[in-house]
């Protein structure tokens, strides 16, 4: 299905420059920049209002923008190709275009003829498999499961092998078992040569998911990259280490001694913040010089909801729950 896909001539399905969109006094897209790179799973993620839905809906020409400019597989809004380059992206935006009176074969029968005007059985047949659906392919979705419906959806978009699927909130609702599914059928697109541009207000799994992030408040790319770009340079400098009990009055003058700074003592675990050329190996050897044996020393490293709430509240955000459930663009 991937070898369907044109050759590409840049490395982004998308770039947007600077976009805008408002509606009267009321903007909720605000100069916004950001890329998709090539054969990624990219999250759009952001708090309540962020613009995650209405920027999708722009990338999909469902939206006019306000101002900015969006190049979409190497197509810029406006231009003549621009109506051919939408034809290479599939999407499901809101909830699955499925009708309940058609079988999940007929269902992708019939986009298959809106798509490209004929059908490929044996296409039907791969896609079919890919989400899983096989066995249930002759039978109508009013009888799926909340998740079997997401995943026929995913199969609808992927009519025709589109360079790049935008999908919104594909997850949502669903149960554990449901988010790996989907989540595995994501990470199986790149190597078909599709582009994924997912959004999700669920942040443990747009981490385990998506290669790439962008982070959206008040309608603004506030970071763009890897999680692990996105993250490093947010850890503080700080150890936690836990001693026996026997040893901690033991612990606590060896790092009185040594001039270390204990943030916080928890019984025998202190939570040290050293200067920032000082490593868990020449704490363990400060100790052991002290005759005091760590059992751990641990470096906590911030996590991907800890940099998201520190990034969009540098922005003044209101944001929704600290665990972010329930939260919508």
């Amino acid at each position: 299905m991937g070898s369907m896909n044109s050759t590409p001539t840049s490395s982004s399905t998308c770039e947007v420059r600077h976009l805008s969109k408002r509606y009267g006094a009321h903007t909720v897209v605000d100069d916004l920049t950001f890329s998709i790179p090539r054969n990624h799973v990219v999250g759009l993620i952001g708090p309540n209002g962020a613009g995650k839905t209405t920027t999708m809906k722009m990338l999909l020409g469902l939206v006019r923008p306000s101002g900015g400019e969006i190049n979409l597989l190497d197509r810029t809004v406006g231009d003549s190709g621009w109506g051919s380059a939408l034809k290479r992206v599939g999407s499901m935006i809101e909830s699955p275009p499925i009708y309940d009176r058609l079988t999940a074969r007929q269902n992708l029968r019939y986009q298959a003829l809106a798509v490209r005007g004929a059908v490929d059985e044996s296409e039907i047949d791969e896609l079919l498999r890919l989400v899983d659906l096989a066995d249930r392919a002759d039978d109508r979705p009013r009888g799926y499961s909340l998740g079997m419906r997401q995943r026929l959806g995913i199969a609808i978009t992927l009519i025709g092998s589109p360079e790049l699927v935008i999908l919104d909130e594909p997850g949502n609702g669903l149960d554990p078992a449901g988010i790996i599914e989907i989540r595995r059928l994501m990470g199986r697109l790149p190597e078909m040569g599709t582009t994924v541009l997912v959004s999700s207000h669920q942040l443990a799994e747009v981490q385990q998911a998506c290669d790439q992030l962008v982070i959206l408040a008040n309608g603004r790319t506030v970071a763009q990259g890897t999680t692990a770009e996105i993250l490093a340079g947010r850890s503080q400098h700080v150890f936690h280490v836990t001693v026996g009990d026997d040893e901690a009055n033991r612990a606590a003058h060896a790092l009185r001694v040594a001039d270390l700074s204990v943030a916080e003592r928890i019984g025998s675990t202190f939570v040290i913040a050293p200067p920032s050329d000082v490593t868990g190996r020449d704490l363990n050897r400060l100790l052991v010089a002290a005759d005091v044996f760590a059992s751990t020393i641990n470096q906590p490293v911030v996590s991907l909801e800890e940099a998201f709430l520190d990034l969009v509240q540098d922005t003044n955000v209101a944001l929704p729950n600290p665990a972010l459930e329930g939260a919508a663009s």
